[in-house]
């Protein structure tokens, strides 16, 4: 079940000491690496989930191509290299684009193209997660995480349609379209059909035109039109295999990112201003879950300990574990809420709740 620390909303602009919270905040996160001689990018830990997870995606391209592998056999090495992209793109594209993992800039621009090499364009990405994200999380018409083509019904500013009443039975399967839209359609639409003001004002690079081709061609090239071309396997066959490869990765995926923000238990702000500053805005709209899971410690890339990725999203993820300890203590000094689930499943029944409590016109 949820837990939050405190049930009062007193950390909206009525606190005195708001300031002292925030100043105490990022000073445990600082003390933590200096007094331990750390650096905030990558850790030991970090430089292996780097080589699991390029070894993983080499071994299993290099396989699907090369061993004479039956019917089944091929199936079963397609998925397994479509789960090496989900891993790469939690573990290691999302920190690169956040410049986590290395001090050099350049290192991380480099290993941001994760996100290209698994069909996901880098920039684009980045355009709409920082810029229309991590400083509106939750705030109807800025936060491009709500907007969902209008499908979903997160807040209740979002204008009520008919389909929003099947929301909360219907989410899993859209989720799972999450992958393969991203690839497919979404890119294209941001670059070329904008669907906010952000995007519409926004002028981009003529090389990044360039490489959402080149990537979508090669992304295309190698997971379709080559075992359809070389392998001679239906086109019928390698595109069933794509999207159903795609759906289970998506739902995956989706979920792991999802069950952090819209959720029952979080403030839906109508604006920053709301907050005295930015640091109560994070635990007022965002929730960790799964805290002490060693699997998802390994494989959800820090997303599950979203909180203090809010907070501090230029530290690398392999810290998140131990600094989330230290700003739950200090969020219960304070009595500032600390949202939790202790679960995935507890999580996904906190979003559920809030698709099911929105489905109704009357919540308007």
């Amino acid at each position: 079940m949820n837990h939050v620390l405190a049930a009062t909303r007193n950390y909206k602009n009525e606190r005195p000491d708001a300031r002292q919270f925030k100043d105490r905040i990022y000073e445990a996160i600082n003390r933590y690496f200096t007094e331990n001689h750390l650096s905030k990018q990558a850790n030991t830990q970090m430089y292996v989930k780097l080589l699991v997870g390029f070894i993983w995606w080499t071994a299993s391209f290099s396989l699907l191509f090369t061993l004479d592998a039956s019917l089944v056999g091929f199936i079963g090495l397609y998925v397994f290299h479509m789960f090496s992209q989900l891993y790469l793109q939690l573990n290691v594209a999302h920190d690169a684009n956040h410049q986590s993992i290395f001090k050099s800039k350049a290192l991380n621009n480099l290993f941001s193209h994760t996100f290209d090499m698994c069909g996901v364009s880098s920039y684009m990405w980045r355009e709409l997660h920082h810029a229309q994200h991590h400083y509106v999380m939750n705030i109807h018409g800025e936060d491009e995480n709500l907007v969902a083509r209008g499908l979903f019904r997160f807040t209740k500013r979002t204008k009520f349609k008919f389909f929003h009443r099947f929301q909360h039975f219907y989410f899993f399967i859209l989720y799972g379209l999450f992958s393969s839209d991203y690839i497919l359609t979404k890119d294209f639409e941001c670059f070329f059909f904008p669907h906010t003001e952000y995007l519409r004002r926004k002028k981009h690079p003529a090389i990044e035109y360039l490489k959402l081709f080149l990537f979508k061609f090669w992304y295309i090239g190698y997971m379709i039109i080559v075992p359809i071309a070389y392998l001679h396997y239906s086109v019928g066959f390698i595109l069933a295999l794509f999207f159903i490869s795609h759906f289970a990765i998506g739902i995956i995926g989706a979920t792991i990112i999802q069950i952090t923000h819209p959720l029952h238990s979080s403030e839906f702000p109508e604006s920053k201003g709301e907050y005295d500053n930015f640091v109560y805005h994070v635990f007022a709209t965002t929730a960790d879950y799964s805290v002490n899971s060693s699997i998802a410690n390994w494989c959800f890339g820090g997303l599950h300990l979203h909180v203090i990725h809010h907070l501090s999203p230029s530290i690398c993820h392999t810290h998140y574990a131990v600094l989330t300890e230290k700003i739950k203590a200090i969020a219960k000094e304070f009595h500032v809420p600390y949202r939790v689930n202790k679960t995935m499943l507890d999580a996904i029944k906190d979003h559920y709740l809030q698709l099911k409590k929105l489905s109704s016109p009357i919540e308007a």
